[in-house]
């Protein structure tokens, strides 16, 4: 017996409107994570990285959360915003309260 398998194709006639609008849903959500909660520690720590990176001008990775993402970035501190809790590297703007990670290269 010889016959194609057509995957999904075959059941797509089974679904409901509701059905593959809740797949697509999924599908679009799947990427989607938890901010995770920083202890003290890890907040001094990553505090101290900045100022050092800050002060003596050296290239820093970052891994921050942004809308359900982790992102990385590289590049200099340009300048912190004290007052609004702000950081901005290569003239991308960051939450303090969203940093996860700070590594100095």
């Amino acid at each position: 017996m010889n016959f194609k398998d057509r995957g999904n194709k075959k059941w797509t006639s089974l679904f409901l409107v509701e059905h593959k609008k809740r797949l697509r849903e999924l599908k679009l959500h799947e990427d989607d994570r938890e901010k995770p909660i920083l202890d003290e520690q890890e907040k001094e720590v990553i505090n101290y990285r900045l100022q050092q990176a800050l002060q003596n001008n050296l290239e820093v990775k970052i891994k921050y959360y942004d809308n359900k993402r982790f992102k990385k970035i590289a590049g200099r501190i340009e300048k912190v915003d004290i007052n609004q809790k702000f950081i901005f590297v290569d003239n991308k703007k960051i939450s303090n309260k969203n940093l996860l990670e700070v590594e100095i290269e």
